[in-house]
């Protein structure tokens, strides 16, 4: 127990809006990103006659390059949205327009594969039809499109944008490919067909991503989906707001960092795996601090990927280490004198908002502060070692 409980200011307020509230994005921005997906896909899809007749996008050597008689007669694209748009943990964001909100949505091109385990569509050509295909549709709506190197950028509004990564999965099992963006749950954002996923997922190994430099790299994001998904399952919807008041932490911090979502999520999850039993849903004030004691450990650690788990997300360079390290202690000392020592609501405000901004919403009326008595007996007691015994032969 805490001196101070701020679990409203940050997920409760009715008359004001709580921070997790000023996280989410407005429905007029929602549906202007799902408006432009629909646009977007459906240009896509009526396009996709040309990869069949036209020789460009085929692999130089092989046959579908010599022979469009050895094409397939038609290619039919699917799209799953990914990302935090899917996961349920997008936020608006804290410094913008440098900050920008985004919708991850992967195109899925079903076609054969060659003997040498790659699809028989050129890699670097894809990215070429894409950017072709949309070119008409960004000019009619003032959209531009930005070259990365593992997707196609689409600039909607100031401060938006959607990401096309290009797939590539067998034709001959694409049938087993369910189109999940149609059948996603968006009251939570998160993927919503586990019941489908292991009867009907295509084998990881065969989900190939292609890259701007001409080159397929085996890549399943699904993997990510169910990984989410299970921590949800695990923890509750408590896990997904951590997660967001921690990148609401970081963006506000910082207008760029290497520090990766993915990573504050892996770390969330790690520090929850280390709790007494399941999280409560009544003090996320409280489950911050705890998760911010145990941060800047992880953070000078390695943190291993979930899904690729030979790779780490801290890879970061010695100075961008110490920089989130010390960001994240600032965050630890910060909560832990906002709530077990300040004993004042306006101090414990100011606190929480000189780490989190000014979306921790001015309300010390909201901010109950107990009894200091009363909080030291009912606190977890510290973990002391126990003390070292020497053997002693003296009398």
């Amino acid at each position: 127990m805490t001196l101070a409980n701020a679990h409203a200011l940050f997920c409760g307020l009715k008359s004001t809006p709580s921070y997790l509230a000023n996280l989410t994005i407005d429905d007029e921005e929602r549906k202007g990103l799902l408006d432009a997906r629909r646009a977007i896909r459906a240009t896509l899809k009526s396009a996709a006659k040309h990869l069949v007749i036209e020789d460009k996008y085929w692999q130089e050597g092989s046959r579908f390059k010599d022979s469009w008689r050895q094409r397939p007669d038609t290619i039919e694209l699917k799209f799953m949205t990914q990302g935090s748009f899917a996961y349920g943990t997008l936020n608006a964001p804290a410094q913008a327009p440098w900050q920008e909100i985004d919708l991850d949505d992967g195109m899925y091109v079903p076609v054969d594969f060659l003997e040498s385990g790659e699809p028989a569509l050129a890699a670097k050509a894809l990215f070429e039809f894409v950017e072709t295909a949309l070119k008409p549709l960004c000019d009619e709506n003032d959209w531009g499109v930005t070259q990365k190197a593992n997707c196609v950028r689409v600039k909607l509004w100031h401060g938006a944008h959607i990401d096309i990564p290009i797939y590539s999965i067998p034709r001959i099992k694409f049938g087993q490919l369910v189109e999940a963006a149609t059948k996603m749950d968006f009251a939570d954002g998160l993927f919503s067909q586990k019941r489908i996923s292991q009867m009907n997922r295509l084998p990881s190994d065969q989900v190939m991503l292609a890259r701007r430099d001409g080159t397929w790299v085996q890549s399943d994001p699904q993997q990510l989906h169910e990984w989410v998904q299970a921590r949800k399952d695990r923890f509750g919807a408590v896990y997904l707001r951590l997660c967001r008041f921690y990148k609401g932490w970081r963006d506000f911090i910082w207008i760029d960092s290497p520090l990766s979502s993915l990573c504050i999520m892996r770390t969330v999850e790690m520090a929850l795996n280390e709790f007494d039993g399941f999280p409560s849903d009544e003090r996320d004030d409280e489950l911050i601090l705890k998760v911010a004691e145990l941060v800047p450990g992880y953070f000078d650690g390695k943190i291993s990927n979930p899904v690729l788990t030979n790779l780490h997300l801290n890879e970061w360079k010695k100075k961008e280490r110490a920089v989130i390290v010390k960001a994240a202690n600032d965050l630890k000392d910060e909560m832990t004198s906002a709530l077990h020592r300040t004993g004042d609501a306006e101090r414990v405000v100011q606190k929480l908002r000189d780490r989190f901004g000014d979306r921790i919403p001015y309300r010390p009326d909201a901010v109950k502060i107990g009894s200091r008595i009363e909080a030291v007996q009912q606190s977890s007691p510290d973990k002391v070692a126990a003390p070292s015994v020497i053997a002693s032969t003296s009398g």
